[in-house]
C-alpha cells in the first residue's frame, strides 16, 4: 500500500526543517513513482524557504502536488492553510483529494452551500469564502498560508475582487498562486514584492 502525505507528517517532538520536510516530500513523490518537474522543484524549494510563488505552468504540469507540498510543509510545522477553487464543484473534488493525502480530521471545506470541519488546519473553499474572512479579519486572519488556483479569475470583472482582497489585506501570510493562463506575471510579480515589503514585522 502506497504512503500518503499524513502518514510522513512529524509528531509534536520533531521539528520540521526545510531540508527534513523536502526529503519526506521527496519519499512521498518516489513511492508514488512521480517525477517532479524543473518547475515544481523550484516551486517546492521556494515555499519551504517562506516565499510567495506564482507558478504559470500549462495545464497537466503538476501544479496541484506543488500545492500539495505547501499544505504538507504548513501542517508539520503546525500552521493553518488555505485552498481556493473558483467553482463550488472543484472545492468539493479538492477537498475529498486533499481528505485522502492528509485525513479527513486535518481537511475542512466551505463552499457557502456546505460546510464541514470548518476550523480544520487546511480549509478547502472558493476564493468568496477567502474574501470574507480576510475583509473581517484582515492582518489578524489565523491563516498563514493560502493556494490560490485558477489564479486567472483574478482579472475577472465580477468575481476578481474575491482574488485581489486577500492579497491586499493578507500580508502575513504567504501565497501559492496557480494558473496556466497568466501570461507575463511581472505585474503580479512586482505588486506581491510591494506588498510583502511593506508587511509588519512578525
Amino acid at each position: 500500500m502506497a504512503i500518503s502525505l499524513a502518514d510522513l507528517l512529524p509528531d509534536a517532538s520533531w521539528d520540521p526543517s526545510n531540508d527534513v520536510l523536502l526529503d519526506r516530500f521527496l519519499k512521498y513523490t518516489t513511492d508514488s513513482r512521480l517525477t517532479l518537474y524543473s518547475a515544481q522543484e523550484e516551486a517546492i524549494l521556494e515555499l519551504l524557504d517562506g516565499k510567495n510563488v506564482i507558478l504559470n505552468t500549462p495545464t497537466g504540469s503538476g501544479k496541484s502536488l506543488v500545492a500539495s507540498a505547501l499544505l504538507f510543509a504548513s501542517l508539520a510545522r503546525g500552521q493553518r492553510a488555505v485552498y481556493t477553487c473558483p467553482i463550488k464543484a472543484l472545492v468539493n473534488e479538492r477537498w475529498m483529494g486533499l481528505c485522502r493525502e492528509f485525513g479527513a480530521d486535518r481537511v475542512g471545506l466551505s463552499t457557502g452551500d456546505a460546510t464541514v470541519n470548518r476550523d480544520a488546519p487546511i480549509l478547502c473553499c472558493t476564493a468568496e469564502v477567502l474574501a470574507n474572512i480576510a475583509l473581517r479579519e484582515g492582518a489578524n486572519a489565523a491563516i498563514d498560508d493560502v493556494v490560490m488556483d485558477e489564479f486567472h479569475y483574478y482579472a475577472d470583472r465580477d468575481r476578481g475582487v474575491a482574488w485581489q482582497v486577500p492579497l491586499l489585506t493578507m500580508p502575513r501570510t504567504r501565497f501559492l498562486l496557480m494558473s496556466a493562463t497568466l501570461g507575463d506575471t511581472r505585474f503580479f510579480e512586482d505588486a506581491i514584492t510591494r506588498l510583502m515589503a511593506a508587511r509588519p514585522s512578525p
